[in-house]
């Protein structure tokens, strides 16, 4: 592909609440269905030939919007699901600091992304089985663009990989929501032309807390 668009499911209900959120499929806010309004609006123009989503649906419904402009049929794909977080799942943060305490202090440390998750995954997790589906991307010679609809932490750990970075990197990103990046494939390597775009909310600010 010659451009690779990535892209943040819209604000849920368990954004919302502030809870632990991993796999549960959370419904969009009335926020995050104006969000998923406002970004399928941006990018009805762009050149996306090829649109892959978490099948969850606060990144499904977003990606079927922007695939019902470009007259793209959306792929599901579990490797672009969010993190396994386990035991957190569901959980406010005040309970996860009184039962967690030893993982949130080794989450906190360089080591972060090779810890699990307690009774879930860890980022080296995610990030080894969504690489070879970016990788599939980029080495593809098909012209236009492709969207990925993913997560928080899948953002991160592709964008850690398309830059090559050592995975540590990812506390480096801000990914809000509804947030794009775009990457260029140039000489088989992906060349970031946008980060965390979230322009096309401008209209939305002050609807509600995001």
């Amino acid at each position: 592909m010659r451009q690779i668009y990535i892209l943040r499911h819209v604000e849920s209900e368990a954004n919302r609440a502030q809870v632990g959120l991993g796999r549960t499929d959370s419904p969009p806010t009335e926020l995050g269905r104006r969000q998923i309004a406002a970004t399928a609006e941006a990018l009805a123009d762009e050149p996306i030939t090829r649109i892959l989503s978490s099948p969850l649906q606060r990144a499904r419904l977003l990606a079927e919007a922007i695939g019902a402009v470009r007259s793209v049929e959306v792929e599901s794909r579990d490797e672009l699901l969010e993190l396994d977080v386990g035991k957190l799942e569901g959980l406010d943060w005040s309970i996860t600091r009184e039962r967690y305490g030893d993982f949130l202090r080794a989450w906190r440390g360089d080591e972060a992304a090779e810890t699990p998750m307690p009774g879930g995954e860890s980022l080296v997790d995610v990030l080894r089985r969504s690489r070879p589906l970016f990788d599939s991307l980029v080495d593809d010679p098909a012209d236009g663009a492709a969207l990925i609809v993913s997560h928080n932490f899948v953002v991160r750990m592709l964008l850690v990989h398309a830059l090559d970075l050592p995975v540590r990197a990812w506390r480096r990103f801000d990914v809000g929501l509804a947030g794009l990046t775009t990457l260029r494939v140039q000489d088989g390597v992906p060349v970031v032309e946008r980060l965390n775009d979230r322009h096309h909310l401008d209209a939305l600010r002050g609807f509600a807390l995001e």
